[in-house]
């Protein structure tokens, strides 16, 4: 999926314009866009410790020099580079063990699949007029999915939230200490 010309925020709300549980943080960074989208393709789980801590509880593979956005999802889903400000993760999960994820590529499901059992979710990296931003949305494919994942979210919500914010921190330290240059 090229996106070239298309702004990040409608390219999130394309593929997924109506969700169920929501999520975003930001922080100011003043440096080049060029800077700061380096930083977020370089930056690794060591120079994010929290996030690093956070993720190391459900996942086993985080290695200190392994890069965040390489691999955030895990194996849920697809990295999209969505133009040359934006990154957007795409993935499909379900509740239930053993279960299937249906075929087809995760933005393919996402975009078209209302299989009931589904969690669709799309996750963006985004770097604009000095503000680097993270949204997570997450959609339920029938109520029942919803109600049990809510549990879920509202366990997870503040973990997701601190591992988030040493995300864009570190991203930010990255892009201002090379000598980035000012807008």
């Amino acid at each position: 999926m090229d996106a070239q010309g298309l702004d990040g925020r409608a390219e999130l709300d394309r593929l997924l314009p109506r969700w169920h549980f929501r999520e975003v943080h930001r922080v100011c960074v003043a440096a080049s866009a060029e800077a700061v989208m380096r930083a977020v393709w370089e930056t690794t789980w060591a120079e994010a410790p929290v996030a690093r801590a956070l993720v190391a509880l459900t996942r086993a593979d985080v290695g200190r020099e392994r890069r965040i956005v390489a691999d955030f999802l895990g194996g849920m889903g697809e990295m999209v580079r969505a133009g040359e400000r934006e990154v957007l993760f795409v993935g499909v999960d379900t509740l239930e063990d053993g279960r299937a994820r249906p075929e087809g590529s995760a933005v393919d499901v996402v975009r078209g699949c209302a299989e009931p059992g589904l969690l669709k979710v799309v996750m963006n990296v985004r770097y604009g007029g000095g503000v680097l931003s993270t949204e997570t949305r997450v959609y339920a494919t029938d109520d029942r999915t919803r109600r049990r994942f809510r549990p879920y979210w509202l366990a997870i919500r503040a973990g997701s939230g601190l591992t988030r914010t040493s995300m864009l921190r570190a991203i930010r330290r990255r892009a201002l200490s090379g000598g980035a240059e000012r807008p």
